[in-house]
């Protein structure tokens, strides 16, 4: 008999948890055991309507902070022989973190926030005019053609939320947008429109990083529900102990480097929101 995803259990505060990847790693091996193919988002949407016939569920991952939690996860998706595209923040953009990830056979791509990131910087927090979005838009441009440069070519983007401001909404910035001119091929979040998912599951939908409350994916895999989009985010995933050091390293210690040789003997940990432009 197969096993089944462990159950979500009550969790102590963020700060005292513990990591929770054997549940992340039952939660992929119950997919598997209930006939689902899995499968990375950008070979998702390259592949034809006649490809996805079978009940799929497809993994994204947006690396919001604690970039090395992002070599956990993928670590567990090589041992299981699965695919993700993982979408890094310039302060999760890590070299060493994006080279094992890419050297593991992952895709990889920008998680951008050019226009929150300017809105906030104007203080435009009612919404952004023409201007501004043209603006962002050319800046848009230059941050994935140096992302390229870094860690070379991509294929996708996808938009990053910012809570602080609740009206700027980055995806605007490709939404109807032709992105071979941005030099990418879609953006995540924009493939999905007229898909036709069966179910979008994230780790987000709860304060402590955990699915909707009353959300089993056991359950969902056990209704064959196709496809499923899984979005994870690795430092959800993470103990509280290792989130709290990630910041500290961050505080402490000099902004980390681009150039990947010159950031071996440094720990890894969170960077600057900035693009190395």
């Amino acid at each position: 008999m197969g096993t089944s995803a462990p159950r979500i259990k009550p969790r102590l505060a963020r700060t005292l948890s513990g990591g929770r990847w054997d549940e992340y790693r039952g939660f992929l091996r119950t997919a598997r055991e209930h006939g689902y193919r899995v499968v990375a988002l950008e070979e998702w949407v390259r592949e034809s309507q006649q490809d996805q016939a079978d009940p799929t569920l497809i993994l994204r991952h947006d690396v919001d902070q604690h970039p090395r939690s992002a070599l956990t996860m993928a670590a567990i998706e090589e041992g299981l022989g699965v695919r993700s595209s993982w979408y890094f923040r310039w302060r999760t953009a890590h070299p060493l973190v994006v080279a094992a990830v890419k050297r593991r056979g992952f895709d990889v791509g920008l998680h951008y926030e050019t226009l929150s990131r300017k809105a906030l910087e104007r203080k435009a927090f009612a919404g952004v005019d023409d201007s501004l979005l043209a603006e962002s838009r050319r800046d848009l441009r230059a941050e994935i053609a140096a992302f390229a440069s870094l860690f070379g070519p991509i294929k996708s983007v996808v938009p990053h939320g910012d809570s602080r401001i609740p009206a700027v909404h980055n995806g605007e910035l490709l939404h109807d947008r032709n992105c071979e001119g941005f030099g990418i091929e879609f953006d995540g979040n924009e493939a999905m429109i007229g898909r036709n998912l069966g179910y979008w599951l994230t780790d987000r939908s709860s304060v402590e990083g955990g699915w909707r409350e009353g959300i089993d994916p056991a359950e969902l895999f056990a209704s064959r529900i196709t496809p499923i989009l899984c979005l994870t985010h690795p430092n959800n995933w993470a103990s509280g102990p290792s989130l709290w050091l990630d910041r500290m390293l961050r505080a402490l210690l000099p902004p980390v480097l681009p150039n990947l040789n010159r950031s071996r003997n440094r720990p890894i940990r969170t960077g600057s929101d900035q693009p190395p432009l």
